[in-house]
């Protein structure tokens, strides 16, 4: 089979700068700061493969189409472009990055549509040689063809559902769909598709079924028994709208603070780095006064000696020129030997050295006194600058604990925003039983429920080495041992199930899942997409004897590892979204985007507004 491999993402306006980002065929890691366009990255590449909707941004006001190049195994390259808001998705041939000046190759609906191929999610299949490959449906025995959104839920895995208490396997909180999720993954880990089997009655032939209403009244029982807030559906949005408002809030509010702590930690290395060079020329000062007062203990002594050497000649005579001290000749009647010529040029030697030393002594003490000066200048730039350092400190502090506070209001949020979620969930399955109840009156009975569990264990023990090797490799602590109930879908690492894990813990095994699903499948031959998009896998994981809080940043060797192995140990396409900075080691290998973070060159995933 054909797999595929996500080439750019290029978002396009008329009078702006394309927004867009470039993915390597190997691992692409895009982190920084929140709210920069990361997560809105994955959510533009599921909507390009047949997402319903892609929820607006401020930033991405004035961009009307979205480009997604696919290169194929095969050697085609291909090009997705489909308009905001848009129901229809057209494909061209070739690698398109500017707004197209030739008719599409093919125009489709986003939705899938079993007996139409006028749908990117046939064409896809189709390309991909998978198209027409069976799945259960649900426990009548129903069989459908193959949808391509199923196996974007296991590909792109967004951060909401990387963390969720939900299993991997399960793409959605509905139970009527768990019967095909399964079979979804029954066909990815053995190849084989569903048979067509014999079919239970359908709703209309099950009204004289009078067990089936008391069963949809129990299901109704132990589902309304799982509510845990006293409100009505109407009552839960307006919550969630208001509990959303206040999470943005909050979140804005920890974002600005976060700004203003890089700027002060930008300020405090500025500060750091010029008292280093302060303190720096002032040394250099303290030895060149050293020296020079060396040198002017050296001039000082040399001056003494030379007027020692004057006050003899003068005592004894030897600089007086005229009548000779010694014989009373006059100098015209002095002989050419007479020693007035040497004593004169002894004087005048002496007197030259004098004034040649004074000045070089003055030049001297002007000298000296500039560099003083200098290092008083110096010394009080030190004090300055130290108290400017400990004024910086002072700020941290403050802003530190401004963002402990926040931060915490932010995971009480998000934790009752899941409650929340949950809680319409469970209205909507209620709706849902109360209009089949509504429906039914009695049926004939059933034959037995078709199961879409029935994985081979060769397979599943496959699988179950794979990950548990994934895990070991990113040396998650633990013995890392990796089952996997077919009948519930749950995933238990070292007997332990997932859902009863931390947050930050089952993100990890989520992406382990994801990553070990799509490394296992390309070397076997089976079926998977080919590429793995991952938002948050590594970001609130700690170890246990690190911090007894739940939710927690990741320990760096947990992290230094995940991203080791993605690099060590190819798994075909991988696409990893973070707040965290990656390893040296990764940004040096692989294709990173840094946004809103130190020493990048972009703010985000859009241009600034005021650029063009």
């Amino acid at each position: 089979m054909n797999r595929l491999t996500l080439v750019h993402l290029t978002f396009l306006s008329v009078g702006k700068s394309p927004a867009a980002v470039e993915f390597s065929p190997g691992l692409t890691v895009i982190y920084g700061a929140s709210d920069t366009g990361k997560s809105y990255i994955e959510e533009s590449v599921d909507y390009m493969l047949g997402a319903s909707e892609l929820k607006p941004i401020p930033e991405d006001e004035g961009y009307s189409r979205i480009l997604l190049g696919l290169r194929v195994d095969d050697g085609r390259v291909l090009t997705l472009s489909r308009a905001l808001g848009s129901d229809t998705i057209e494909v061209f041939s070739g690698d398109l990055r500017d707004f197209p000046t030739q008719p599409a190759e093919a125009t489709l609906k986003y939705k899938h549509h079993p007996k139409s191929k006028s749908n990117i999610s046939r064409y896809l299949l189709n390309v991909m040689g998978i198209d027409g490959r069976r799945i259960l449906q649900n426990s009548r025995g129903d069989v459908v063809p193959l949808n391509f959104r199923d196996l974007a839920r296991l590909a792109i895995v967004n951060d909401t559902r990387m963390a969720d208490k939900r299993s991997p396997v399960l793409g959605s909180w509905m139970p009527q769909n768990e019967t095909k999720e399964k079979s979804v993954f029954k066909l990815l880990l053995s190849g084989q598709e569903e048979p067509v089997r014999p079919t239970a009655p359908s709703n209309l032939q099950k009204q004289v079924g009078k067990g089936k209403i008391d069963l949809i009244d129990q299901l109704l029982d132990e589902t309304r028994e799982r509510l845990a807030v006293e409100a009505n559906q109407s009552q839960l949005r307006d919550q969630l709208a208001r509990l959303q408002a206040a999470l943005n809030d909050a979140t804005a509010a920890a974002g600005q603070a976060a700004a203003e702590r890089s700027a002060v930690v930008r300020r405090r290395r500025e500060l750091e780095a010029a008292d280093t060079d302060t303190q720096q020329r002032a040394s250099e000062v303290q030895q060149l006064l050293s020296r020079f007062d060396l040198l002017r203990q050296q001039y000082e002594s040399d001056l003494a000696r030379l007027q020692m050497v004057g006050e003899a000649g003068t005592i004894l005579g030897y600089f007086q020129t005229g009548t000779c001290v010694f014989c009373g000749a006059e100098p015209q009647h002095q002989h050419p030997g007479h020693r007035l010529g040497e004593s004169t040029q002894l004087a005048a030697a002496v007197a030259a050295e004098t004034r040649k030393t004074t000045e070089l002594h003055n030049d001297l003490l002007s000298t000296i006194e500039d560099l003083e000066g200098q290092a008083a200048g110096l010394h009080e730039d030190h004090t300055r600058h130290t108290e400017q350092l400990e004024g910086n400190d002072q700020e941290l502090r403050t802003l530190d604990q401004r963002l402990e506070p926040l931060n915490t209001d932010t995971a009480e949020l998000l934790e009752t925003r899941s409650r929340l979620e949950r809680e319409l969930a469970l209205h909507a399955q209620i709706d849902q039983l109360e209009d089949l109840k509504a429906s039914l009156s009695a049926a004939p009975p059933d034959p037995p429920a078709a199961k879409a569990d029935g994985i081979p264990a060769a397979d599943i023990a496959d699988f179950q080495q794979v990950m548990s090797q994934t895990l070991e490799a990113w040396q998650v602590p633990g013995d890392n041992r990796v089952t996997y109930d077919p009948a519930t879908a749950e995933l238990a690492v070292d007997g332990r199930p997932r859902k009863s894990r931390g947050r930050g813990m089952r993100s990890v095994i989520h992406a382990a899942f994801a990553v070990s699903l799509a490394r296992r499948n390309q070397a076997r031959g089976f079926i998977h997409p080919g590429f793995v998009v991952l938002d948050s896998p590594v970001l609130t994981y700690r170890r246990p004897e690190d911090n007894k809080e739940e939710d927690e940043l990741l320990a760096y060797d947990v992290v230094k590892n995940f991203y080791s192995d993605l690099l060590g140990n190819p798994t075909g396409q991988v696409i990893v979204i973070e707040n965290g900075t990656p390893p040296k080691s990764v940004r040096d290998r692989a294709a990173v985007y840094a946004f809103s973070v130190d020493g990048s060159t972009r703010q985000g995933f859009f241009p600034p507004r005021d650029s063009s």
